[in-house]
């Protein structure tokens, strides 16, 4: 034996020393718990949409086997282990690295098993419970016409604490080992990690020699073979841009050049807070950037972008702080105007993921947590089998929706310019990220580890994607709510290229009944008020942008709305632009608002006023036989307001003005209710409140889906003007 273990340890050289010898080894039981990392035995999982999540995760082939194992035994992993199967010792070996001690706690991993890709275990913390619900009562919980099956059961699955702790994603992987490096060994079990994918190391430092190499390449692929943005052209350079000399720190300028065509770096960072000694560019310093700007002077963010540029050999960068003039409100709408064009035609733009503010570096040691371990496990005495594990940089099913980069992902400016972008690199914390409209890719992942673009969806536009990046964009913060339709609008441009769709007050024009469906997000029961009045008037109460906050709209289930299709009802008969008046014609119905509000009992302590009482809204059709009514969604609190309409004493709706606090007693108010689209089991409603603005004109105050189709069954289409 020990002569075999000598043969073994010797290098693999040539092609002739690899195949000399031929290894036969027993076939492995299959684990039931870990099904031996083989996605070629382990039950295939899939998501309402029929994709694996490696289908949702990577650019793969169609039926690469994947699976999704659900370990919601620990205990069973462990017992595995003891009991002698490698794979499970492999999956436990590899959590005690990156966690130690994670044994001893409530938790419950998950394996992700693709042909060809590292295994991922995530660790989950907290309890589970099963919970099993027959056909009739998922249909009555889940609001929606399931068709006819088995039985379904649920698990639950409970954080622990208040605040459960996010989950712990690794990787397991085969290490590129070079040629003169291999052993026999190495190649003699291969056979037992044949379907782990492989992976390359990720460099401490994002400012190592490999990170620089990493984003030539991809920006080298895109050009040649993908020819996103102008492809191989070179841009027409904005109106002003910094130009660096290639072979000196100390000149820059800020350039203000005509019809000039060259290669040049677009910035996508979070501002920091603004002060007098704020590095910016307005009327006042605006000649002295021109004459020449000292490296020293500027922010470590854009010194680190400087840095960046003069390692890629681009010699033009631009800033929006320093290339926009401050203050200028002219200047800052005409540029606005022009994003499409500066981030469209940037040879790369850089997304400054790790930095707060542009006073922290971009060029830094990587995360420690986010180092990778060796896993050597022994094989019954012949050999040991080398793999590695580290940290997922990018989580689980986030990468789909725009993943999560901190800060940077909470900013609305920064959705656009991440839209817009023909190629993008994002500096996080533990990894490069390149993103072009064909794909992206992580550094560490092997090249053939693709994942999707998010930001290619803008060219390949449908109603259904548009309402998910609406979702998306409201979610996020912008310092100003005045600029959340000029922030949209380079974006909307855009798409308007490609599908010939006519904008409107943020929405289109050619989807225009749908597009009304939108509702504020809800914050679970008596935390209705998440979205906010602005503090002027930005849009029309028909548009989502007439509100500050977050939005969302019905999310649709291929499968269920082919037995349950959304029909429109609610007929356009005119727009107008300049003033946001809507005519519509809809069936509609005379009802009474009816606010609960109560004290939150759990949050006495709490000064914050959408915390410190629960109201719960609800309508009630004059002639419907429903004490409860059904529930509504208001856009922004609401409250009600008494006044004289042409010589009539009427009571109505409206949503509470922008400072002042919402009611704090229960009330009732008169609204019309006007169906827009029904279903089989449920319509989507608008509720509107009388206009204070013009005489017998409705606004818009908030959505109800939960209406039954059969409320509307005696009314008459009648015609309607909403402001």
């Amino acid at each position: 034996m020990e002569d075999i273990r000598r043969l073994l340890r010797q290098p693999a050289t040539t092609a002739t020393d690899k195949q000399k010898y031929t290894f036969r080894f027993k076939p492995r039981a299959l684990c039931p718990v870990c099904y031996n990392l083989d996605p070629y035995q382990a039950p295939p999982n899939v998501s309402w949409d029929k994709k694996s999540w490696a289908q949702i995760e990577y650019i793969i082939p169609e039926k690469t086997p994947a699976s999704e194992i659900e370990v919601y035994s620990p205990e069973k992993l462990r017992e595995a282990a003891k009991k002698g199967c490698l794979y499970c010792t492999i999956v436990a070996a590899t959590l005690a690295a990156v966690h130690p001690g994670w044994e001893t706690k409530e938790t419950f991993p998950f394996i992700f098993l693709a042909a060809g890709a590292p295994a991922i275990v995530r660790l989950n913390f907290g309890k589970t419970a099963i919970w099993a619900m027959t056909r009739e009562q998922a249909s009555g919980f889940l609001g929606l016409d399931i068709p006819e099956g088995p039985d379904m059961e649920f698990v639950v699955a409970a954080g622990e604490g208040e605040t459960p702790k996010r989950p712990i994603e690794v990787e397991i992987y085969r290490p590129i080992i070079p040629d003169d490096q291999l052993t026999i060994v190495d190649i003699a079990l291969t056979p037992l990690v044949e379907n782990l994918g492989f992976a390359e190391e990720i460099s401490p430092h994002s400012g190592d020699q490999q990170c620089f190499n990493f984003i030539k390449q991809n920006i080298a692929t895109c050009i040649k073979h993908h020819q996103c943005g102008i492809g191989g052209a070179l841009p027409l350079l904005p109106d002003r841009i910094l130009w660096i000399e290639s072979n000196g720190m100390a000149r820059i300028k800020l350039l203000e050049p005509k019809n000039i065509r060259a290669p040049y770096i677009a910035l996508s960072y979070c501002w920091g807070p603004l002060s007098p000694n704020t590095y910016l560019t307005n009327s006042r310093t605006l000649n002295a950037r021109k004459a020449g700007i000292e490296f020293s002077d500027l922010p470590r963010l854009f010194q680190d972008v400087i840095q960046t540029a003069r390692a890629l050999e681009i010699e033009y960068v631009w800033i929006d702080r320093l290339c926009i003039i401050q203050g200028d409100n002219k200047d800052f709408k005409l540029q606005a105007h022009k994003m499409d064009g500066i981030y469209g035609n940037a040879t790369l733009t850089i997304a400054a993921a790790s930095a707060i503010n542009e006073n922290d570096p971009i060029l830094s040691p990587r995360d420690k947590e986010f180092k990778s371990y060796d896993m050597s496990v022994d094989s019954g005495g012949i050999g040991s089998v080398k793999l590695r594990c580290r940290r997922l940089s990018p989580a689980l099913r986030t990468e789909d929706s725009g993943g999560d980069y901190g800060r940077m992902s909470t900013r609305a400016w920064i959705w656009q310019e991440r839209l817009l972008a023909a190629r993008t690199v994002f500096f996080t914390p533990t990894a490069l990220k390149f993103e072009c409209h064909v794909h992206s890719i992580w550094e560490g992942f092997n090249k053939d580890r693709a994942g999707h673009s998010w930001s290619s969806q803008i060219d390949n536009m449908t109603h259904d994607s548009w309402t998910r990046l609406v979702e998306e964009f409201t979610s996020r913060n912008i310092t100003r709510p005045s600029d959340r339709l000029v922030a949209m609008n380079a974006v909307m441009m855009r798409v308007s290229e490609s599908t010939g769709w006519s904008p409107f007050w943020g929405l289109w024009t050619d989807s225009f009944i749908e597009d009304l469906c939108w509702a504020s997000k809800s914050g679970g029961k008596g935390e209705n008020h998440t979205c906010r009045m602005n503090p002027g008037h930005y849009a029309p109460t028909w548009s989502w942008a007439s509100v500050d906050g977050p939005v969302q709209y019905s999310i649709p289930i291929k499968e269920l709305d082919e037995n349950n299709p959304n029909i429109g009802d609610l007929e356009c008969q005119s727009l107008d632009k300049a003033s946001g008046l809507i005519k519509v014609s809809g069936h509609v119905i005379f009802a009474k608002l009816h606010v609960t509000v109560k004290p939150n009992e759990s949050h006495e302590n709490d000064s914050t006023e959408h915390q410190k009482f629960l109201y719960e809204y609800k309508v009630k059709g004059q002639n419907q036989e429903d004490e409860d009514g059904f529930p509504v969604t208001p856009d922004v609190p609401l409250k009600p307001w008494s006044g004289n309409i042409m010589g009539k004493s009427l009571s109505t709706a409206i949503r509470v003005p922008y400072g002042e606090k919402p009611p704090e007693q229960s009330w009732t108010a008169d609204c019309l209710c006007v169906l827009v689209a029904k279903k089989k089991m449920q319509c989507d409603v608008l509720v509107l409140g009388l206009s204070m603005k013009v005489d017998f004109v409705w606004e818009r105050i908030g959505r109800a889906s939960r209406i039954i189709p059969a409320t509307f069954s005696s009314t008459k289409r009648i015609p309607i003007e909403i402001l």
